[in-house]
């Protein structure tokens, strides 16, 4: 399968993002920050919300106790009479309990029922104790009129208990109002850098839009002249007499210059044309059928330097694109592969898939990319050394990064210098390659 050849990994680059792709890329950095610093914030302000709370229930709680602290244990049916002669005690969500020593069940109880198991263990020192059940907080203090045994402990506890079922539903009520206001406020903000975004990078896009429009002017018009060049070029070597050698050496290197930026005219046409065709309608395509059909046409070159082929390929792998486009990706690959190749290399291409995505490696053995120079490799006019076998405009990665972008894949080249570069080119798989 794909990436058996490879036993380690290796240093890799990926071609430069699109405008558009980095503003969206920068935008959900910073929502993503705002979102961290939002967060951080409600957490803070919920937590000292929280503390307050608390802190105001314990109050009220150590108030409750002292007014009930001064009374007697209250006779059985006399508890009425109690709760209602003590009107800031509430009977909802609180309770008053009276312990005699270490007894486990309450003497006397006021208010709601609410459930907090025996009283915990007394603790020298500590006149009064909090406990906190799972979802309530009591006091527990001794009785000022109970007195005390022999050993000087309390014969009469209390125990005040507060509910925290209020307190949890003004958290909730909290908890919903900071959800909602990070949420709008994220929104907010992403519409106004979104709109602030799209006008800072107007005048970048008109610029670029500019320069496409110029280098499909200057292609057009330069393709006529080069003809003419090329055409009388070839003219002259045909009319040369065979004993004139520095004449022919002349018309030669006019013949050959001419050929290189007919070429990169070519380049620069494929590239400004990308814009046009990433609106064009894809279609479904056999990515093998498509490889294998690109390698038979490059035979005849590989069988020249002696460069074999191996090749792997996974049938059925099916992607949407454009064929011509998928066509000059495919054959820039090859044609980089066979120009840093030695003679007697192997050049290795595997077709196949991962998950959702259709994979397409093409590894030489050329003399590799240095580490410093591979986030170059997706450059215009970038060349990784003069060791190349023929001329080239230094445009082929480029213009097969562009292609990607304009099919929603990527490639990225992976490379050891003296052991050659691996090129991956990620396409996503059609809706009937059976993962849909």
């Amino acid at each position: 399968m794909i990436g058996r050849w490879f036993r380690r990994p290796l240093p890799t680059a990926r071609p430069a993002p699109s405008v558009r792709r980095q503003q969206f890329e920068l935008l959900g950095l910073y929502l993503a920050a705002l979102a961290g610093v939002l967060l951080v914030f409600a957490v803070v302000v919920r937590e000292g919300f929280r503390k307050i709370a608390l802190d105001d229930l314990r109050s009220q709680l150590t108030l409750i106790g002292e007014d009930f602290s001064a009374l007697p244990l209250p006779e059985p049916g006399s508890e009425r009479n109690l709760q209602a002669s003590h009107k800031d005690f509430a009977t909802a969500h609180q309770q008053v309990e009276w312990f005699r020593g270490d007894d486990r069940r309450p003497a006397a109880r006021l208010g709601e029922v609410l459930t907090l198991g025996p009283l915990p263990p007394r603790q020298d020192g500590k006149s009064a104790i909090w406990q906190y059940g799972p979802d309530s907080l009591a006091l527990v203090r001794p009785a000022d009129t109970g007195g005390v045994d022999r050993r000087g402990h309390p014969l009469l506890w209390l125990r005040i208990s507060q509910g925290l079922e209020p307190l949890e539903n003004r958290m909730r009520q909290l908890d919903l109002a900071m959800a909602l206001a990070i949420v709008l406020a994220l929104l907010l903000s992403g519409l106004s850098a979104t709109l602030l975004a799209r006008r800072v990078v107007k005048p970048l896009e008109r610029s670029l839009r500019r320069l496409r429009e110029f280098e499909l002017d200057a292609s057009h018009e330069l393709r006529g002249p080069l003809a003419a060049m090329a055409a009388n070029a070839e003219m002259g070597l045909l009319e040369c007499p065979p004993d004139d050698q520095a004449q022919r050496r002349r018309f030669e290197a006019i013949a050959s210059a001419t050929d290189d930026m007919q070429r990169l005219v070519e380049d620069l046409l494929m590239l400004a044309r990308q814009e046009e065709a990433g609106r064009e309608p894809l279609h479904p395509l056999d990515l093998a059928e498509l490889v294998q059909h690109q390698l038979c046409l490059y035979g005849d070159a590989l069988a020249l330097s002696r460069q074999r082929l191996e090749r792997e390929m996974e049938a059925g792998v099916i992607v949407q694109g454009q064929p011509k486009l998928l066509h000059q990706l495919v054959r820039n690959l090859l044609d980089n592969a066979h120009r840093y190749s030695p003679d007697g290399s192997v050049i290795r291409v595997s077709v196949g898939r991962s998950g959702r995505l259709a994979r397409l490696e093409v590894r030489d053995e050329g003399p590799g990319i240095p580490r410093e120079q591979l986030p170059r490799v997706f450059d215009r006019f970038w060349r990784a050394s003069p060791d190349r076998r023929d001329g080239g405009s230094g445009m082929g990665l480029a213009i097969a990064a562009r292609i990607c972008r304009v099919h929603g894949g990527a490639i990225r080249v992976s490379s050891t210098p003296g052991s050659g570069s691996s090129f991956l080119v990620e396409l996503p798989l059609a809706a009937s390659a059976g993962w849909a």
